[in-house]
C-alpha cells in the first residue's frame, strides 16, 4: 500500500498545507509519511509544490512520477503533466487552467475550484475543494480521516466552511 503524490500551485500555504493535511492523516493510521515543501524565489505570491508519499514501508521521499497530481495553475501544469504515472490522475483546477492535456494514459479530473469555493462562501477554500478531489483517489486515506485533521488543525470559525469545501471536491460530479 503506496500512494504519491504532487500539489502544486501559486501561494504556498494552501498547496502544503493540503499535503499536510494528508501526511497526518496518514500518519493518525500509522502509515510513514513523507513531505517535502519546495517554494518558488519570490517572497509572496509565487508557486509551491510539496510531495508527499504515504507508505507502509519507508522508501524515498522523492518522486519521479506521482500516481496523483494537483495542478492548481498553468506553470504547474505544464511543470507536471508529465510527471503523472501511466494509470494515475491528473486534477485540474479549470478555474486558472485552459490548457488541455494530449495525454490518454491517465484519468483526468478538472474542476472549478474556485467557483465552487466562492458559491460555498469563501474563495480561499479552493484548495480544501481540491484537496477534497485529491481524497477521492486516494485508498490510503478516508474523507474523514482529513475531515478530523482539519478539525484538530484549523481555527474553529474556520472549520464549517472548509469541510463543506473539502465534501464538495469530493462529491463533484
Amino acid at each position: 500500500m503506496k500512494s504519491e503524490m504532487i500539489f502544486s500551485g501559486i501561494g504556498g500555504q494552501g498547496t502544503i498545507l493540503m499535503g499536510k493535511l494528508v501526511c497526518t492523516a496518514a500518519a493518525a493510521k500509522g502509515l510513514n509519511v513523507t513531505l517535502a515543501p519546495a517554494y518558488g524565489q519570490e517572497k509572496r505570491g509565487g508557486r509551491a509544490s510539496c510531495q508527499v508519499v504515504l507508505s507502509k514501508e519507508i522508501g524515498s521521499p522523492v518522486i519521479s512520477e506521482a500516481d496523483t497530481i494537483l495542478v492548481m495553475d498553468e506553470e504547474s501544469f505544464k511543470d507536471y503533466e508529465n510527471k503523472v504515472k501511466a494509470g494515475g490522475t491528473l486534477i485540474i483546477n479549470s478555474s486558472m487552467i485552459g490548457l488541455k492535456t494530449a495525454r490518454t494514459d491517465i484519468n483526468i479530473v478538472e474542476m472549478p475550484f474556485t467557483e465552487i469555493a466562492t458559491k460555498l462562501g469563501s474563495a480561499k477554500s479552493s484548495n480544501m475543494v481540491a484537496l477534497g478531489a485529491v481524497v477521492k483517489t486516494l485508498d490510503i486515506v478516508s474523507l474523514d480521516d482529513v475531515k478530523e485533521v482539519l478539525k484538530k488543525k484549523m481555527k474553529p470559525q474556520l472549520i464549517e466552511v472548509n469541510v463543506q469545501a473539502l465534501e464538495a471536491g469530493y462529491n463533484f460530479q
